[in-house]
């Protein structure tokens, strides 16, 4: 699969643009602050149906503006597909594939797959526990549609439970028959998440360790573990056992909304152990990982979306780096540089076909 065209109106600073892109590498250049996240943001957008750096739409739309609109031309190598995403501000979004408007994003999510990798990925994923279940979710999801719907179910249902245990406690009154009512609809789908989560992290964790050989030099050992409450019991007896704990907390204290993936490098939590140049190979490797998943599971190509990840390496590694997208044949590429000249060098020295584009203050040339 690759994106043939980029038609951005009033997204984030972009007033107006229209890209046409080379169907293997595609690298954006210019000064810091000039816009070219923003390029892969509307491309991630195109693909998911939502921003990867911001939680909102409201914060996508060109400042001063109401409205935003993003439109991409795909090749899925069966057929041409055009993509429009609008959405003005307080109004849903409306996502329209090849004319059809798609009813809600879950059924957007999974069409075209996506992989981004930006700098601000080593810190989201050795922070909270939520980011790192995000990243499951986010692989699972693109090749998983009764995957999502089963995340949405149980997630609503924990809403639900967390404001019931929330009113029980300032109304000081318990109905424990109503609140049994939405427990028990968590029960099968957390189930079938930990079951697709367990076999997800046991097939990541084989590519992975090879992925992260080629681009570390072999230099660390380095795993990823699946931790879930529910390798101790099922969901129901651990509902029932925490029940008196839940009532005082007033929130649910155990499901798989605890889940975490834990890091190691040499047997040692990858936080408080690993460099930063160390840190960064481990999570460009964790990404790659997710685009062979996604590729091994879907038997298509995702597009690759890298911002930035050339900063501070010297130019043999970005060299290094590049080849590697190359000779494991990854499909269409997207980077972002601050060095016009590195990325030129580097892209004639590894010998590929490709188109540059220079950005400057929302514009590209």
């Amino acid at each position: 699969m690759t994106i043939n065209a980029l038609k951005l109106t009033q997204f984030r600073n972009y007033e107006a643009g229209n890209l046409i892109f080379h169907n293997k590498f595609n690298a954006f250049v210019g000064l810091n602050g000039m816009g070219k996240t923003n390029i892969l943001d509307a491309l991630y957008y195109l693909c998911l149906g939502k921003s990867y750096f911001s939680s909102g739409d409201r914060m996508v739309i060109m400042q001063s503006k109401d409205f935003f609109r993003i439109e991409g031309t795909f090749d899925t190598n069966t057929d041409m597909e055009k993509v429009v995403i609008k959405s003005q501000s307080g109004n849903r979004k409306d996502i329209e594939v090849s004319g059809k408007k798609v009813d809600r994003i879950g059924d957007h999510v999974g069409k075209f797959l996506c992989v981004m990798i930006a700098p601000a990925d080593i810190q989201l994923m050795l922070e909270g526990s939520e980011e790192r279940r995000n990243f499951l979710n986010n692989t699972i999801v693109q090749t998983d549609r009764s995957y999502l719907d089963d995340l949405m179910l149980y997630s609503n249902l924990l809403k639900r439970r967390n404001a019931l245990l929330k009113a029980f406690a300032d109304q000081r009154y318990f109905d424990s028959l109503l609140l049994e009512s939405v427990s028990a609809g968590m029960y099968a789908p957390a189930q079938r998440i930990f079951e697709k989560r367990k076999a997800q992290v046991a097939q990541m964790q084989e590519i992975f360790t090879e992925t992260y050989a080629e681009i570390s030099g072999q230099r660390e050992s380095c795993s990823i573990t699946y931790e879930s409450q529910l390798y101790i019991e099922d969901l129901e007896s651990l509902m029932k056992k925490s029940l008196d704990k839940d009532r005082i907390l007033a929130r649910t204290s155990f499901g798989i909304h605890k889940d975490d993936l834990i890091f190691t490098m040499n047997g040692e939590p990858l936080k408080h152990f690993a460099s930063q140049g160390q840190l960064k190979s481990f999570v460009l490797s964790l990404k790659l990982t997710q685009y062979k998943l996604l590729e091994a599971n879907s038997g298509k190509k995702p597009v690759l979306l890298l911002d930035d990840i050339f900063d501070k390496l010297d130019p043999s590694r970005v060299k290094h780096l590049l080849s590697l997208l190359l000779d494991n044949n990854f499909g269409q590429v997207f980077i972002t540089d601050t060095n016009e000249d590195r990325m030129v060098k580097v892209l004639n020295e590894i010998d590929t076909e490709y188109s540059i584009f220079t950005v400057d203050c929302g514009t590209i040339s």
